[in-house]
């Protein structure tokens, strides 16, 4: 699991999560190991510190030049027993932009995250916030759905039942359900751009996936291990192989590398997904990947040998060509009045010492002005 085995191309890294300062250091370590020019940090929601703004804003102004970050909603007022009407979520955008995030990350139609959340995404709640994004070009990493063996009691994996996301029971949407209401977002927004994170769990179905890339014109894919994924490309690689040279304009790299990761596993990541694209060869998963990547041990994944034009574009260009060639500035007075209004907004949470993050983000945030 060598870097330098893999071409010498600019990688930026466009699905990272980082929701804890003390994973800098290896945060940086990630960076340098797997040789990645850039990483945008994609914040998430959360019932307990609200979300990881504060966090992303903290790296991304100590690395301003290799961090792009795409911020997260503010959903307190549903959690403290108010009703939607009083999200504004149009207006959360402008804020992040203002603030400097280079985009909205939205894991809003995940089955767990939607009983979080419960507001249709095609429902009032969103319609002003997805014509804000319309109309200013603002991009949105909106996660939706999960593999469809994770409806299945006889199919979904055992790590996926720990953590949570076995949605069989009844009491959660069908994936049909939020594919529909993404349609109805999509037909009303044409002109918003969208990354669908683990290529919008379509990869066993690469015909759906070609008509929704285009009916859709401003509609991404990335390649953020569901390690399903991988597998459901390496049954047919010719197959895959045409799709990916036939869409090499709407396909991003990505890892999903979160805080909680070794730095072993972390490259691992970076390994796999690049092993896949860079080479034709058969192989199987490193010993030391993460238990989310945990698949099938007989089976070997085959890479796709692509181009490295093509490779040129998916590691880095499309997502410059939606983000920016370079990441959006902060602004260090709005970033720390940010961190202050979600610290205040955490303490009337109730949230336990641990997750109280933010205010002490702001002061080291005012300490780099």
């Amino acid at each position: 699991m060598n870097p330098p085995e893999f071409l010498d191309l600019q990688v930026v890294d466009s699905h990272v999560h980082f929701d804890d300062t003390k994973y800098a250091a290896v945060m940086l370590k990630v960076i340098e190991g797997a040789r990645f020019h850039r990483i945008n940090l994609a914040s998430l929601i959360s019932r307990q510190k609200v979300n990881s703004n504060p966090e992303s804003l903290y790296f991304k102004a100590k690395h301003p030049k290799r961090t792009y970050a795409f911020g997260a909603l503010d959903y307190s007022p549903l959690f403290l027993g108010e009703r939607w009407g009083s999200l504004d979520l149009a207006a959360q955008a402008d804020t992040l932009m203002k603030t400097g995030f280079d985009g909205v990350k939205m894991v809003e139609g995940k089955p767990t995250s939607r009983k979080m959340v419960p507001l249709y995404l095609d429902g009032e709640a969103y319609e002003e916030f997805f014509s804000k994004a319309d109309s200013s070009g603002f991009p949105i990493l909106l996660h939706v759905a999960d593999p469809e063996e994770f409806w299945d009691v006889a199919k979904v994996p055992m790590w996926a039942k720990k953590h949570g996301w076995f949605y069989g029971n009844g009491s959660y949407p069908e994936k049909e359900q939020l594919y529909m209401e993404i349609d109805n977002v999509l037909e009303e927004h044409p002109g918003m751009k969208v990354i669908f994170p683990h290529f919008y769990f379509l990869s066993a179905d690469l015909e759906r996936a070609a008509r929704l890339l285009n009916r859709y014109p401003n509609v991404y894919l990335d390649l953020t291990p569901g390690i399903e994924m991988y597998y459901n490309f390496s049954r047919d690689t010719e197959k895959s192989r045409e799709f990916f040279l036939r869409y090499q304009d709407r396909i991003l790299f990505g890892t999903d590398i979160t805080s909680d990761l070794t730095l072993s596993q972390a490259l691992a990541r970076a390994w796999i997904v690049r092993k896949f694209l860079e080479t034709d060869e058969s192989f199987h998963l490193p010993a030391h990947a993460d238990e989310l990547l945990e698949g099938p041990v007989e089976a070997p994944l085959r890479g796709l040998g692509l181009p490295s034009d093509v490779l040129g574009k998916i590691y880095a260009r499309n997502f410059e060509k939606i983000a920016g060639k370079e990441p959006a500035r902060i602004s260090l007075d709005l970033a720390v009045a940010e961190c202050e209004r979600l610290g205040a907004t955490v303490e009337k949470i109730g949230t336990e010492e641990r997750l109280k993050s933010a205010l002490e983000i702001a002061r080291r945030l005012r300490e780099i002005g």
